[in-house]
């Protein structure tokens, strides 16, 4: 599931800290926060507006020989020019995990596997690509613009076009289903889940969490209270659909007709910190994932997984790595990537750590990819700094 220029990824704990001491500063701190990560993913070249652009596509013309215009077919987006890429590193085992970096992603974003195959949002690009195991493109298909957040339904493949505020949903052959709004106006989805027939989307400058039916029909639309607490995570625990923000010390847990069942507060405050009410200056929960039978935060400005069973008790707060982003549950342990270390974390469902391994710079996002006849499981990390794929495949 709604984004660091290069400065901002050198200065990050620098930039937040001297923004502290100023209420008007630190209101902007969220929206900062969004647009950076995408920015990041974006390898700190191209800057997403903060507003949807007007025409960002111009249609096709409809000759004047023709008598009636026919729907206008969506444009092929054609990949901007790309350096050059840089070598990957080789191959390597570490405490018997083979660890593969696989490069050909200028923009990666968020993944989905859907029972095959591994497929990755290029987010300048404005396509998404199908990779077989080895990290090799089959095939890459067009979306809408800066798409970021992907999900598989069992079915089709979601993808949410960040700076289209759009949802697109394609067949595992890459035909377009059809591309559906989130919202009205710049709404920017942050991240999907499926509850097995709808999609639920994060909507992060919308403040809003979205519920699709499988035609894209935007069923329900929650707001999200606060001082923009910017939905950036979404996890379903087979009853109810879980919600995280950034900027927020809370998640939030709805029923699938959108009632909140509750609000429960996750991670701890900076003693020095000086705001007001449930704001957290974006130092709130930026990751979720369920493990079928608990819930799992990440707040990677607190360094903090937190476990909470479905009632939202406090289960258990884990000291991980430096500022963990992603989370990921691989049928029997949790993954949490840490952007900042350039690491991953395998823990035991008591939160005990297994394994912590190198990957690329800036991991944040990962999937996991089950074993299957004549395939072993991994878990795929995104490495959004080295602009890079990490495959990691435990020991059996």
């Amino acid at each position: 599931m709604a984004l660091f220029d290069r400065a901002f990824v050198r200065g990050g704990r620098r930039l937040f800290a001297l923004t502290r001491g100023c209420e008007r500063k630190r209101s902007l701190v969220a929206a900062v926060f969004l647009i950076a990560t995408l920015a990041v993913a974006c390898g700190g070249e191209d800057v997403i507006p903060t507003t949807a652009p007007d025409t960002p596509i111009p249609a096709t013309p409809t000759p004047e020989a023709t008598p009636a215009p026919s729907p206008t077919p969506r444009p092929t987006r054609v990949p901007r020019p790309t350096s050059t890429p840089a070598p990957v590193p080789p191959p390597i085992t570490v405490d018997g995990y083979l660890i593969e970096t696989f490069g050909g992603i200028n923009t990666p974003g968020d993944m989905a596997f859907d029972g095959e195959n591994v497929w990755i949002a290029h987010v300048g690009d404005n396509v998404v690509s199908k990779l077989d195991d080895d990290g090799q493109i089959i095939a890459t298909y067009p979306v809408g613009i800066a798409p970021r957040a992907m999900a598989f339904d069992g079915e089709f493949i979601w993808v949410g076009n960040n700076a289209e505020s759009s949802v697109t949903k394609l067949a595992l052959d890459g035909v377009e289903i059809g591309t559906f709004p989130v919202g009205g106006g710049y709404t920017s989805p942050a991240a999907m889940v499926t509850d097995g027939t709808n999609m639920w989307v994060a909507a992060s400058w919308g403040n809003s969490l979205h519920k699709l039916a499988p035609d894209g029909e935007d069923l329900l639309a929650i707001p999200v209270p606060g001082n923009h607490p910017s939905p950036w995570a979404v996890t379903f625990d087979g009853e109810a659909v879980w919600l995280a923000s950034l900027n927020l010390h809370t998640v939030d847990r709805f029923d699938l007709d959108g009632k909140l069942l509750g609000s429960f507060p996750v991670g701890k405050r900076n003693a020095d910190y000086e705001g007001v009410g449930t704001d957290t200056g974006g130092q709130g929960p930026t990751a979720l994932a369920f493990d079928g039978a608990v819930v799992w935060v990440a707040s990677n400005w607190l360094n903090l997984v937190t476990r909470l069973n479905t009632d939202g008790e406090i289960l258990q707060e884990i000291e991980v790595g430096e500022w963990p982003s992603g989370l990921v549950f691989d049928g029997e342990s949790i993954w949490v990537t840490h952007f900042v270390d350039n690491t991953v974390t395998r823990l035991a469902l008591d939160g005990t750590e297994i394994v912590t391994l190198p990957v690329g710079k800036g991991p944040i996002g990962m999937v996991a990819s089950p074993a299957r006849p004549g395939v072993d499981a991994s878990i795929w990390v995104v490495n959004t700094s080295a602009r890079t794929l990490s495959k990691i495949t435990p020991p059996r």
